[in-house]
């Protein structure tokens, strides 16, 4: 059972959720503000937040027939059989549940500004595949994706540690944004032929697969580029820009790879912005 919800909440992009938050954090430590316990709070409701909404995803998608047993990629435990709709839905429950919780601790820190976006992210954790008008489903997934995981997650921990808003830190956090959204990219490229045929009109079944590729391209690039602009900060800062190297590869193999096998980089993609996060802290700090 452990493997099952192991698979469920997709380990393999939580650091798309961690990122903000130790760049953020790594901010702090650069101001000299840095509190261990909000830390801690703040990545465990961030990957609260992002297990969430990847259950939200798992059970919706499977209801709405985007989860087929055709579909390319990595097994969906609601697709497989492996988990009943009653138990996803307490477990969904439970996962926001625990996360509002986790997250209550940070308001006591931070006040109007952090509830609002505790609120609004598990909000859009619900609404991503779920409700009327799933953002997933309407081609909208990147305008929550890069703000929620890039600019505000960045500025929200830098402002829990030290108190303070400043431009650097929105400016920090558009390569996280960018490249939690080359998940999404691949991802739908993918997915794209099976989307299509229940409705699902992400941007890659909207424009098509080309211009999902120039966004996949435009995405890691310009985030490998951002700590150039983040230098006057901390000079070390650039070299994060080092994955500028990956970033071409993978947009290499992007081209070559068939539809069918986009699955294998997505872990690719996935150690892209973990590298980047780790040189970024490390020159930030």
């Amino acid at each position: 059972m452990i493997k099952i919800w192991i698979l469920a909440i997709r380990p393999r992009t939580l650091i798309a959720s961690a990122s903000p938050v130790l760049i953020g954090t790594a901010i702090g430590w650069h101001e000299g503000s840095f509190s261990l316990p909000i830390f801690l709070f703040t990545l465990l409701t961030a990957l609260g937040i992002q297990i969430s909404t990847n259950l939200v995803n798992d059970y919706f998608d499977y209801a709405k027939g985007a989860d087929s047993k055709t579909r390319v990629g990595e097994i969906r435990v609601m697709q497989a059989g492996l988990v009943s709709k009653r138990v996803m839905q307490r477990a969904i429950f439970s996962s926001f549940t625990i996360t509002a919780f986790l997250g209550s601790y940070l308001i006591w820190q931070g006040g109007v500004i952090i509830a609002a976006l505790v609120a609004i992210s598990l909000l859009l954790a619900l609404v991503y595949t779920a409700g009327p008008f799933p953002l997933a489903y309407l081609g909208a997934a990147e305008l929550f994706i890069f703000p929620f995981f890039g600019p505000i997650a960045v500025a929200g921990t830098a402002f829990l540690q030290t108190g303070q808003l400043h431009f650097f830190y929105l400016v920090a956090g558009i390569a996280p944004g960018l490249l939690s959204c080359a998940l999404v990219i691949i991802n739908n490229l993918r997915d794209r032929e099976e989307d299509q045929k229940v409705g699902k009109k992400t941007l890659a079944v909207r424009l098509g697969p080309i211009f999902g590729m120039w966004e996949f391209a435009i995405a890691v690039l310009v985030a490998t580029l951002v700590p150039l602009f983040c230098m006057p900060f901390a000079p070390r800062i650039w070299w994060a820009s080092v994955t500028l190297v990956l970033a071409v590869r993978l947009i290499y193999k992007l081209i070559k790879t068939e539809r069918t096998r986009l699955d294998q980089l997505m872990p690719q993609v996935a150690l892209l912005l973990f590298l980047y996060t780790l040189l970024f802290c490390i020159g930030v700090m």
